[in-house]
């Protein structure tokens, strides 16, 4: 038994669906981007701060802000999880460090130890992988829904593209 199909049709309702797609993909995008845009600012300003009071000031801030998102579990990924993308050990982390520049304020201010505490926290912040856009995408946004939307909409157009070309008659 044959099937006709209009490549034509199918292909024109590819090219829709991923056009529709990359539109809710960005927007996806976006959304995730400004949620996760506080979290990310106190994080680079508790990085770049001058004082070891600023610094926990400003952790506190980025654990606030964490607290208020959820993001204190979940991971970075959708599939390879494993503790160097868990959220939760990062939330340890910073609260860790928060603590440390309580330690480091005893210092006085001009001293090496002080200049050396801040720079080696910086280090420690360093070595996470943290990435709040990432967690939002994984973890609130659908998940693997969200990645389909945000990045298959190519997939789409490309299958799309070659039924045009291959059956063009």
């Amino acid at each position: 038994m044959k099937i006709d199909v209009d490549v034509d049709a199918v292909a024109a309702g590819l090219v829709f669906l991923g056009i529709a797609l990359l539109v809710i993909g960005i927007g996806a995008g976006v959304h995730a981007y400004l949620q996760a845009l506080p979290v990310k600012g106190w994080y680079e300003q508790a990085y770049s701060a001058a004082d070891a009071e600023q610094m926990a000031m400003w952790l506190d801030n980025l654990l606030a802000e964490m607290e208020r998102l959820g993001m204190t579990h979940g991971h970075y990924a959708l599939i390879f999880k494993n503790p160097h993308n868990d959220v939760s050990l990062d939330y340890e982390v910073f609260k860790t460090l928060k603590e440390r520049c309580l330690e480091v304020q005893k210092y006085p201010k001009g001293s090496m130890d002080y200049a050396e505490s801040l720079e080696d926290i910086r280090r420690q912040m360093d070595k996470t992988d943290f990435n709040p856009w990432w967690w939002y995408m994984c973890n609130c946004l659908g998940g693997i829904y969200a990645w389909i939307l945000a990045f298959w909409w190519w997939f789409i157009l490309v299958v799309a593209g070659v039924l045009w070309w291959r059956y063009e008659e």
